[in-house]
């Protein structure tokens, strides 16, 4: 399933040194070249660490970056009647034109956006959910996985123990 993935999601997973959790998943991503520029050119202009681990990932895995032309994003933004980010125009116009199916992002406006123009909404603690049904990842793997997103504040404390709680009830069925 074709599936577009923001900046928010790629550092997330680059913080807590688990973006191997797109290919384990067998996630079909891409990235508009608008989120490349801002998480690696950008980052690597500005000596963020995380910038070059996320250019890594991308040419190691072969995960498809692909240009946003100017008339798709106009299309979303005469969908939306507004204008958004750069890279969340570019996340939102790559998944109409791709025809994704999921939108994956960290990012709460965004999500919201996606969702009403009907796609489904993922973000890193769902990969890392999904990858506990799967068996990708066993219970402690995937409770240090969300601790760690919370202490790179990327995830709230109040939001992390309710995946656990979900990840608790999974384990024990």
């Amino acid at each position: 399933m074709k599936s577009v993935i923001d900046t928010s999601t790629l550092i997330s997973l680059a913080r807590i040194s688990y973006l191997e959790i797109i290919p384990r998943l067998k996630i079909d991503a891409i990235l508009p070249d608008d989120v490349y520029e801002e998480a690696v050119i950008n980052g690597e202009k500005r000596g963020i660490a995380d910038a070059t681990v996320i250019k890594s990932f991308i040419a190691n895995y072969k995960i498809k970056v692909v240009h946003t032309e100017r008339n798709q994003i106009e299309v979303v933004r005469q969908k939306l009647n507004k204008i958004l980010a750069k890279g969340d125009e570019a996340v939102l116009s790559l998944a109409i034109k791709e025809e994704a199916k999921v939108v994956i992002t960290n990012d709460d406006g965004l999500g919201r956006i996606a969702m009403a123009l009907g796609f489904r909404v993922n973000g890193s603690p769902d990969m890392l959910m999904k990858g506990l049904r799967e068996k990708v990842l066993d219970f402690r793997e995937f409770e240090s996985l969300i601790r760690g997103l919370v202490i790179e504040n990327r995830l709230s404390p109040v939001i992390a123990e309710l995946y656990l709680l979900e990840g608790k009830k999974y384990v024990e069925d």
